[in-house]
């Protein structure tokens, strides 16, 4: 018996389909399973919860898969594509994705769906542990899926950054409509927020995450360039992983135009010349 508790992403446009699939796994209870009805949030939630598996019962599953293809060029969480005996869609599947099909009356009706999906997952674990054994990476080397994972490590933590936030900016519209009591416990959740995902703890998380890496590069940078602030650190270590200006205009808050002047600002810094590309740049620095 497998023990994890990492997390099913299950989506369908309807409803009752999607209570269908989870009674038909309830038997897994070492899992989580996150469920969602529209195509923007399996979106959203496969970026920010990266799922081992997820569950597709869409009338067009195409149109799904060609969302989550198109949001992310590296997508590469298996599927499991149910469909309607009566819908049975000759689906364009990208090379490399691994997608599974299977009717779903078949799966629900017959009970076959826990013992396929529990058979996939093991499947995946095992590709896992090879995968890991045959690994070794020099130290200060980064590797594609090294890169991938620091790369969704440090949107996750911004993402459930901004979440709090937003409970944050909640709390405080209800705090006028509460007695004393309640105002009370409310602000006492607020605080323990600010002091749990303040700015520092999560630049320190990333730094420590970072530099496990590629140990040597941000002492070396602002031992060179010492007027280097926190945040144009933060921005050339995010160059230094190959992040797009799309990921560092999300995780900094702030818009595109903001992003092409900090660069500009910081190529001065660094006392490149017009010609020379800072992406490139920081790329080889410290290599």
């Amino acid at each position: 018996m497998m023990t994890t508790h990492e997390n099913i992403l299950i989506g369908s446009d309807t409803s009752s389909s999607i209570a269908a699939i989870l009674k038909s796994l309830q038997v897994m209870n070492q899992y989580s399973f996150i469920t969602a009805t529209r195509v923007s949030d399996m979106v959203q939630l496969s970026a920010s919860i990266q799922p081992t598996l997820i569950v597709l019962s869409f009338r067009n599953n195409q149109d799904v898969i060609n969302s989550l293809v198109s949001y992310n060029r590296d997508f590469s969480i298996p599927i499991v594509c149910l469909h309607s005996n009566v819908q049975h869609q000759k689906l364009k599947i990208r090379e490399n994705l691994v997608v599974f099909r299977q009717s779903f009356e078949y799966g629900i009706q017959s009970n076959n769906l826990v013992g396929n999906i529990l058979g996939i997952l093991r499947l995946i674990q095992k590709t896992q542990i090879i995968s890991t054994s045959k690994s070794f990476v020099p130290k200060g080397k980064f590797t594609q899926d090294q890169s991938k994972d620091l790369t969704r490590y440090t949107l996750e933590l911004d993402q459930k950054k901004a979440v709090l936030d937003k409970i944050k900016e909640r709390i405080k519209q209800l705090y006028s409509d509460v007695d004393a009591t309640t105002k009370t416990r409310l602000m006492s959740i607020v605080n323990t927020i600010k002091m749990t995902h303040s700015d520092q703890r999560h630049w320190d998380d990333f730094k420590h995450y970072f530099e496990n890496i590629n140990p040597e590069f941000i002492k070396k940078l602002s031992t060179k360039f010492p007027c280097l602030t926190a945040k144009d650190l933060k921005y050339c270590c995010y160059l230094k992983m190959n992040m797009s200006n799309e990921d560092i205009r999300i995780i900094l808050g702030i818009n595109q135009e903001s992003v092409r002047t900090h660069k500009y600002r910081l190529k001065k810094k660094l006392v490149l010349q017009k010609h020379q590309d800072l992406r490139n740049y920081l790329q080889t620095f410290a290599n």
